[in-house]
């Protein structure tokens, strides 16, 4: 098989577009997955400018750069949701070939600056392709591309810096929500109180069919999760 048909089958994507008002482009969505882990690498970006960020390069730097040259992307911004190695593993490479700033919360970014605490958090730091700089955002700050916004939610629970990205009724969560599940929170600066509260405040307050791209597996819904989600039923809003 040549190097086109490997790249074909090795990038994952799932395309999820809709049409806005006649002086906006459309907004594309690409899930690309990347690393051992099959941590979820999002390109968000506007169809008529090129204009986008991309989104938790967690590992295989030259996957994402590939796919970004691909699509005609013109990178203003890589965000972190969080700090952890499978979803910042490939930024410093990613950032140097689009030239693009990184964004990550100050509670977070010792991952990228290797002021990380403990050992497996040393030694996730040391394989963590870093950026020369980086730029810390939090809750409220917003970014603007092709007629789009999107805004930053502080949402703790799965690490103390854990932030989600809305873009329209599209959140970008890391490892807050997945389908049918949520992100752990065993590990150092995670907790079990902050999560569900994070959820209960940034995520279903959305409408329920918004739609929420997690960190790892499918994509999946306000409402579904609502519903059907076990560790949120302490949260109520079901059917």
């Amino acid at each position: 098989m040549g190097k086109s048909g490997v790249r074909e089958r090795m990038v994952s994507f799932i395309k999820y577009s809709f049409k806005k008002g006649l002086s906006l482009g459309r907004l594309d969505i690409k899930m690309l997955q990347v690393g051992m882990l099959g941590t979820n690498c999002y390109i968000v970006m506007d169809d008529e400018t090129k204009e986008g960020y991309i989104i938790d390069p967690g590992g295989e730097a030259r996957k994402v750069i590939d796919t970004a040259d691909s699509l005609g992307l013109k990178c203003v911004g890589v965000l972190c949701t969080h700090g952890h190695m499978d979803h910042v593993g490939a930024v410093g490479k990613v950032a140097e070939a689009t030239g693009a700033m990184v964004y990550i919360s100050k509670e977070d970014s010792g991952a990228l600056s290797g002021s990380v605490q403990g050992i497996g958090a040393k030694l996730g730091s040391l394989v963590t392709s870093k950026p020369k700089s980086c730029e810390l955002i939090s809750q409220g700050d917003r970014f603007e591309f092709g007629g789009h916004t999107l805004e930053v939610f502080r949402t703790p629970g799965h690490t103390t810096g854990s932030l989600s990205f809305l873009c329209e009724d599209n959140l970008f969560c890391g490892d807050l929500v997945f389908q049918g599940s949520i992100g752990r929170t065993d590990l150092r600066g995670g907790s079990m109180g902050e999560l569900l509260q994070s959820v209960k405040s940034h995520v279903f307050t959305l409408p329920r069919n918004a739609r929420i791209w997690p960190g790892h597996g499918p994509s999946t819904t306000v409402g579904a999760e609502k519903t059907s989600n076990p560790f949120l039923r302490s949260l109520g809003g079901g059917a």
